[in-house]
């Protein structure tokens, strides 16, 4: 893009219709100054007397009163100037959008006083330099480009890139749509495994429990059953030893009965 000699940054065309723009705002803010002294004149012919004297409140009603006519006429006008410059973008816009471009406005340069100053030196420039010559009237509406064979398979392209675009974005969507059904399959199955281990994991804790239980239980019953086991080992030990001490007497006694009778005979 050509730069000016006024670093705007834009070719000379559109230095062009800017120039225009800055002399339509002109005119515009001319318009509405008018609208403001019109409105201070009605109110100074309809409102104010030949009286030399006003009281206080006389004076505050006044001063309110010519305050809400120009809160109105301030409105009107700004409501007017802002409608005006949206139709200017809607055209912009509307011309972008037949070579299929979608424009990128910077709204945050709106507020940049370093180009605000620019402007202001440029449209000064503008005034000062004014040509004697009476500019010729311009359309500012873009010149239609030839549909000459190059522009005819260039928008040929964009089409076909656009429906090639349109078929990726269904495709990518498809995708998207299977990777979030895939997570969501993936998901369950993570909560499924973590609550079938979860119930082992109780399951286990539980049944290691209940070992720990049996294997006590066995240990005292091993332990009873020991202290039976002995405790009857040694009731049969005495049991056989009084046994024989009965058979020993009993032998001891036949055997003093049978030295006896062998004495009697003798």
């Amino acid at each position: 893009m050509a730069s000016s000699s006024h670093d705007l940054d834009v070719n000379e065309y559109h230095e062009e219709i800017l120039r225009h723009y800055v002399r339509f705002s002109r005119e515009q803010k001319t318009t509405g100054l008018r609208s403001f002294h019109s409105a201070a004149e009605d109110f100074k012919t309809q409102r104010l007397s030949d009286e030399a004297m006003m009281t206080v409140n006389e004076v505050s009603d006044l001063l309110e009163e010519f305050i809400d006519i120009l809160e109105k006429e301030f409105e009107q006008e700004f409501t007017h100037q802002y409608r005006v410059n949206t139709l200017l973008i809607k055209q912009l816009f509307q011309q972008a959008e037949q070579w299929f471009l979608k424009l990128n406005p910077n709204f945050d340069q709106l507020e940049n006083r370093r180009l605000i100053d620019l402007i202001r030196d440029y449209e000064q420039q503008q005034i000062n330099t004014k040509k004697s010559k009476t500019n010729k009237d311009m359309n500012t509406i873009m010149d239609p480009i030839n549909d000459t064979k190059s522009t005819i398979l260039l928008k040929t392209e964009i089409q076909k890139l656009q429906q090639l675009n349109g078929s990726l974005k269904q495709r990518l969507s498809k995708y998207e749509k299977d990777d979030e059904f895939l997570n969501q399959q993936l998901e369950e199955h993570t909560r499924s495994f973590s609550n079938k281990e979860a119930t082992y994991t109780q399951q286990i804790e539980h049944n290691e429990k209940r070992l720990k239980d049996v294997q006590q239980a066995l240990a005292l019953a091993e332990n009873e059953l020991e202290k039976k086991f002995n405790q009857t080992n040694t009731y049969m030990n005495m049991k056989r030893i009084i046994e024989q001490k009965n058979q020993q007497i009993k032998e001891l006694r036949q055997q003093s009965a049978g030295n006896n009778e062998d004495e009697d005979d003798d």
